[in-house]
């Protein structure tokens, strides 16, 4: 039995480290030497105007929140954050209460995580289990079972990008297909995780770092890194961004909104194409964010050369 999770029934009232200079390279840092005709082209398309960016914080009262599948526990609920569960690339939040038990499921989709609260102990087939705190990423390949336990204390509330339509398929319904791929972890302060530079019009202390995913491919994960009290100047990227903070205070002026301010656990989606420039405030501790890009990672600064 696939148990679909459709806005109708229940939305109502780990491949890391790579070379730093392959970072330069994949995160389409304009050349200096570019000719002034391919600057011209990386403005964002008059299209892009009529997107908005959407921010959530955890307990932000417009989210509406509806119930889990049966087969998840009581004090299970699901809130949307953009798109639409039955397609491509929607984001959700996923709620536990503390003690609760998912048992043995998998989705057809990877799943691309933070967690934003509580103690989350994940125990994915033939893989050692995993204990998530609070900034912890995750990646859950599509068809990998698994069982979820909500440790005793804080709700565990759970950030996830979806690539594929939204479900949930308990084992004891339908067998899990399996994965190629493993499960993967990453905190920001991991020691193995591996730095590389932003492009260049990015500020000094700038860092990124890949989670999982290939850069020049759809769907990479990587960790975005600002040093407090520096500004990533305007500009724009092809795919649209997927955000939590994890850690810090992040400002955020998109074009044609009001600036928003970022703080750890705070969802952003950015739209493909809309200019922004971003400030880290100076509260002593660097900004950073999870990023899920959808396209090939890339970043453009608004008016070079002009």
């Amino acid at each position: 039995m696939r148990i679909r999770m459709t806005n109708a029934s229940l939305f109502r009232p780990l491949f890391a480290g790579i070379t730093a200079a392959a970072v330069v390279i994949l995160t389409g840092c304009p050349r200096p030497e570019s000719d002034p005709q391919e600057q011209a082209a990386a403005e964002p398309p008059p299209a892009a105007e009529a997107s908005r960016a959407i921010t959530y914080a955890p307990d932000d009262p417009a989210l509406e929140w509806g119930p889990c599948p049966e087969f998840m526990p009581e004090g299970c609920g699901i809130a949307v954050l953009q798109g639409d569960p039955e397609d491509v690339n929607a984001d959700v939040l996923l709620r536990m209460a503390p003690d609760t038990t998912i048992p043995e499921h998998w989705h057809t989709s990877a799943e691309r995580m933070v967690l934003i609260s509580g103690e989350l102990h994940v125990d994915y087939e033939g893989q050692e289990p995993v204990v998530l705190t609070a900034g912890t990423y995750a990646y859950g390949p599509g068809g990998l079972s698994h069982e979820t336990y909500c440790a005793p204390g804080e709700e565990c509330l759970l950030f996830i990008a979806f690539e594929d339509p939204v479900d949930a398929i308990p084992v004891t319904e339908e067998p899990a297909p399996g994965s190629a791929e493993v499960a993967l972890t990453w905190t920001h302060d991991a020691p193995d995780l591996e730095w590389g530079p932003c492009p260049e019009f990015m500020p000094e202390g700038c860092g990124i770092a890949v989670l999982q995913g290939d850069p020049e491919q759809p769907n990479a994960d990587v960790f975005f890194r600002m040093a407090p009290g520096t500004t990533v100047p305007n500009h724009w990227h092809t795919s649209a961004e997927r955000m939590v903070l994890v850690s810090g205070r992040m400002q955020v002026d998109y074009e044609g909104q009001e600036p928003v301010v970022l703080t750890p656990g705070t969802y952003a989606f950015g739209p493909a194409e809309l200019p922004h420039e971003t400030v880290c405030e100076d509260t002593g501790e660097d900004c950073v964010l999870l990023i899920a890009f959808e396209e090939p990672v890339d970043a453009h600064p608004v008016g070079l050369g002009h």
